[in-house]
């Protein structure tokens, strides 16, 4: 496979497909029966999007893989057949990249730095960030192949958490759309944010996800909220936020956060998440201009590229040329103003 510049080429250029898809995971259990969900969902969704001629580029990031395992990207052509290898791309990212970007050790695995990487190198003229269990709802693709997009606007979509009957073995729009799998009350979406499961659905034009430079990069302490906190960025940017008109679909699981909300109630600073109670909601960001391991040496293998471990490439946690420096004054030995240098 071709070696990617991390920017990618030029939003307008006429072989970018119209919409890439971005996900993160690993094959070594993380998040229970991982594997089996993934590969269910992913050929449903590609089997609908190629029913339909919509044109899209899958861009899957492993985070982390662990050493001995075979990546995803070695398994998933013989799994999913309707995957064509053209129409994707793989990234294996160092382990040490994980401890690099977090200041909580109890963080396992930092799924929106991982998204970044592939925001970062996508093609398509629009990107979409959602998870591997996340089956994309009949209005979704419907939008999708009425190319009935627009450039900054930031489309996001409620979610729908189903219980799957026993036995299930065949998924289609009677079993996702029968309310009887319904797992609880759907999610609503509430203005102005549209918050609520949001790393399942973020829409954006591609040139506006480089714009805001993806997810944040700097809070480093809890992973949990980041999604969130893209809202507030894209909002400070003055793009729009609004819903596309259906659902997506997730299949409760084990380990979901969903599932358990509370679990560490009293004890934040035990969760594997982090502490939720930080301000998402209530600030901004700048990410620095390597965000999404721009910089970060690549090696090519068989059907993925590797990125290395660099330091270089790890973004900085201040960006010393905006620290704010006093101005001195003659005849006053404290400075009484300050400008940005």
């Amino acid at each position: 496979m071709p070696r990617r510049d991390a920017a990618g080429p030029a939003v307008d250029s006429p072989d970018a497909p119209y919409v890439s898809i971005v996900l993160t995971g690993r094959n070594d259990g993380y998040g229970g029966d991982f594997i089996d969900r993934f590969f269910r969902t992913l050929r449903f969704n590609l089997q609908e999007f190629q029913a339909r001629g919509i044109t899209y580029e899958l861009v899957f990031v492993e985070w982390g893989p662990p050493h001995g395992r075979p990546l995803l990207a070695e398994r998933v052509f013989d799994e999913v057949p309707e995957l064509e290898p053209g129409a994707s791309a793989w990234y294996a990212v160092d382990s040490q990249y994980n401890a690099a970007l977090s200041l909580n050790p109890r963080l396992q695995y930092l799924e929106f730095p991982a998204k970044n990487v592939g925001i970062r190198r996508a093609r398509g003229r629009f990107i979409l960030t959602s998870n591997c269990d996340v089956f994309f709802g009949r209005r979704i693709c419907d939008v999708l192949e009425q190319r009935g997009l627009e450039p900054g606007v930031l489309y996001r979509a409620p979610r729908h958490d189903i219980e799957l009957p026993a036995g299930c073995k065949v998924i289609d729009w009677n079993v996702l759309e029968d309310p009887a799998v319904l797992a609880g009350p759907a999610h609503r979406l509430k203005p102005p944010f549209m918050g609520s499961a949001t790393g399942d659905f973020v829409l954006l034009d591609r040139a506006s996800f480089h714009d805001i430079r993806g997810f944040n990069e700097v809070y480093r302490v809890a992973r949990i909220g980041i999604d969130r906190n893209l809202l507030v960025k894209a909002m400070s940017a003055g793009i729009r936020i609004v819903d596309i008109g259906g659902p997506v679909y997730h299949v409760n699981h084990e380990g979901s956060y969903r599932l358990n909300p509370t679990a560490y109630a009293g004890r934040e600073q035990e969760a594997p998440w982090g502490d939720r109670r930080w301000h998402s909601a209530g600030v901004s960001y700048v990410n620095g201009p390597g965000w999404g391991l721009s910089a970060a040496p690549v090696r090519e293998e068989y059907r993925y590229h590797y990125l290395e471990f660099d330091w270089h490439a790890v973004p900085q946690l201040v960006d010393l040329g905006g620290v704010v420096l006093p101005v001195a004054r003659p005849g006053h030995p404290a400075p009484g103003r300050y400008v940005r240098k």
